[in-house]
């Protein structure tokens, strides 16, 4: 009676299960059958399921597709984001004519319907959820065309684009396909943002909320969006941009198609990459878009850059200046900059180079895939009104030519990465840079070859004294005794405590912060300037191993980068090298500068500067070392200790 009581409770169950969800164990339907609610159809591979949806805390139902075997439903796609279902009472149909149609059970009211792609009558129409996340409709029979089916899921994205979809535009047939946002995570219905292809000139990706443009990736440059320097190949997916005279696209393709990835424009405007960490059960974040303010379109104005490593971030590009220097002081960068001497229309006009750059808005652009630079040049000598040019693709030794008229706008700089641009300037504004350029070189090749001088005669002089006086400071044995990490100078320009810093020791701190340069400048990922190196930024442990602190200045470089710029100019004076001093112009060489005038502090025990007074000289210490160099008396800057 038992074992009776038991089957008929498990056979219960199963008939109350098999109520609550049903899911067909093929991946189609045919026409005029039908999908309910708590009904799913699966791809062959389980990896996306179509049915009916309730998004977040929302009491509306829609029909969508979602990843199958993330537990946490991840919708991909909506049929119906702007005409809710109130209640369960729906279905979704195959018509005969091919039609997907989702309407009210009760009152026969059509919610929603595809409209076919295809021109052509349809006979036996078959609907199927592909592993790709598309749903196609095709007719029986047929060779199954996922290039061009009666309808497609595809044709109609809405705030994701996954692996294997075109972006973009197809010129024979017309039609655009678009990401359009959620306006919440509970309401999938389209809201102001949207992610497209702009083709008003060279093609360029655009954030628009509704018909103002928020962000513009830049042109594509044959490798990469221009505004996009950190997407490089990767392990896991790869892209391309196809641009033709049938079709114009962005498409990305799993490497490893264990991997779940996506590309979606948040509710907010954010467009992001999104990778499913499987051991933590979440989406990560992989890339994005709209991270900060220089990725705000035309932030800077017409031929303003923005550079978000500098404050203040935007600056007129070299040979123009602020459209209204009162506003620009108070950072309203909206009216731009100027040429600094007015254009006209004659032939000594020419080109200034710049580098590192986010190509600026094109459109209004003309473009030309097979010239080669040096046309592209005279094709824009030639009009009087092109602003710049550049080749449209940068791969191998680069081609094709892009043009620009009128103000460049939405000029981004990065560090160490980025395209090159040939903009227009006047023949005077050209010598001015030139002039320019050679006298900085002169200034600094005067002053880095007798530091550097001094320098080496300076480190030689202390291995030849620290091997003499090795074995005599051993027997000495000089103690110290202090807790806890220490700033250099509290000990070096003490006159009691200094004692603790014998000959092992400062050779030993010597050496430790050179290492730590090397690591700084070479070995790490990117190179790290730090900009205020000096002794009171130095600390020593108790074992005398120096570390370098206070990175709150540092700037990095990246790729082959060796040089920068900037407006302001931050550190100790006294340890500035003066090209830096002077036109803030910095790199690892003005740091090996900075680490001369440290050694000498250490060597010495004295102050390059407010801690040096010479009876004889005016010279601050490297003044005055570089008078006991040139007199062969070098050894007299060493401290007795």
């Amino acid at each position: 009676m038992e074992e009776t009581r038991v089957k008929l409770i498990f056979a219960f169950l199963l008939i109350l299960y098999s109520s609550i969800t049903c899911t067909y164990a093929a991946a189609t339907i045919s026409a005029n059958q039908t999908v309910r609610y708590n009904e799913t159809i699966v791809s062959s591979q389980q990896t996306f399921e179509l049915g009916f949806f309730r998004p977040g805390k929302s009491m509306n139902y829609y029909v969508g597709i979602w990843y199958q075997k993330i537990l946490n439903r991840t919708v991909v796609w909506v049929a119906n984001p702007n005409t809710p279902l109130a209640d369960t009472s729906c279905e979704l149909t195959l018509t005969l004519q091919g039609f997907l149609i989702l309407q009210n059970t009760t009152t026969s009211n059509v919610i929603w319907s595809s409209v076919n792609s295809s021109t052509k009558s349809v006979r036996n129409p078959i609907g199927q959820l592909l592993d790709t996340g598309n749903f196609i409709i095709y007719e029986e029979g047929d060779v199954i065309n996922r290039e061009n089916p009666i309808w497609q899921s595809f044709d109609l994205m809405t705030d994701t684009l996954l692996p294997g979809v075109k972006l973009g535009w197809n010129l024979v047939t017309g039609n655009e396909r678009h990401l359009t946002s959620w306006k919440s995570e509970d309401d999938p219905a389209s809201s102001e943002f949207s992610y497209s292809i702009d083709t008003r000139g060279y093609p360029q990706t655009v954030i628009k909320e509704g018909q103002e443009i928020k962000f513009q990736g830049g042109p594509w440059n044959g490798l990469r969006y221009t505004g996009s320097p950190n997407m490089r190949p990767n392990w896991f997916y790869n892209f391309t941009f196809v641009l033709n005279l049938r079709e114009i696209y962005y498409q990305y393709n799993l490497v490893d198609t264990s991997v779940f990835t996506r590309l979606v424009l948040q509710p907010s405007g954010r467009l992001e990459r999104l990778l499913w960490i499987d051991s933590e059960q979440k989406w990560s974040v992989y890339l994005s878009r709209l991270n900060d303010r220089c990725d705000q379109y035309g932030e800077c104005g017409p031929f303003g850059s923005c550079n978000i490593d500098k404050s203040p971030i935007c600056e007129c590009l070299k040979g123009f200046e602020p459209t209204s220097p009162d506003q620009w002081k108070i950072t309203d960068w909206s009216q731009g900059c100027q040429h600094t001497i007015p254009l006209d229309c004659n032939p000594g006009k020419g080109f200034n180079k710049y580098s590192n750059l986010k190509l600026p808005d094109t459109e209004g652009s003309w473009y030309n895939q097979t010239m080669t630079l040096v046309e592209c040049e005279k094709k824009c000598k030639s009009n009087c009104s092109c602003t710049a040019y550049t080749n449209s693709n940068i791969s191998g030794t680069g081609s094709g030519c892009l043009l620009w008229f009128g103000g460049l706008i939405d000029i981004r700089t990065f560090v160490g990465i980025g395209d090159t641009l040939y903009i227009r300037l006047s023949a005077s504004e050209l010598d001015s840079i030139k002039n320019s350029k050679s006298s900085s070189a002169v200034r600094r090749g005067r002053v880095i070859v007798p530091v550097a001088s001094v320098v080496l005669v300076i480190i030689i002089a202390i291995c030849l004294y620290y091997r003499f006086n090795r074995k005599k400071q051993h027997q000495q044995g000089c103690t110290r005794r202090w807790g806890g990490d220490s700033c250099l100078d509290s000990l070096l320009f003490d006159k009691t405590r200094s004692e603790l810093l014998d000959w092992p020791a400062r050779y030993h701190i010597i050496i430790g912060v050179a290492r730590g340069l090397v690591y700084l400048h070479r070995d790490s990922r990117l190179k790290i300037i730090h900009r205020d190196l000096k002794v009171s930024n130095i600390l020593l442990g108790n074992d005398m191993n120096p570390k370098i602190s206070d990175f709150g200045t540092v700037r990095t470089f990246g790729g082959n980068q060796t040089e920068a710029n900037t407006n302001t100019v931050v550190g100790t004076y006294g340890y500035m090298a003066p090209e830096y001093a002077g036109d803030g112009i910095f790199s690892v060489k003005s740091y090996v500068y900075r680490f001369g005038v440290l050694v000498l502090e250490i060597v010495c025990g004295k102050k390059n500067r407010g801690g040096f007074v010479h009876k004889e000289y005016y010279n601050n210490l490297i003044g005055h070392a570089w008078e006991l160099h040139n007199e062969g008396r070098s050894l007299q800057l060493v401290a007795k200790c």
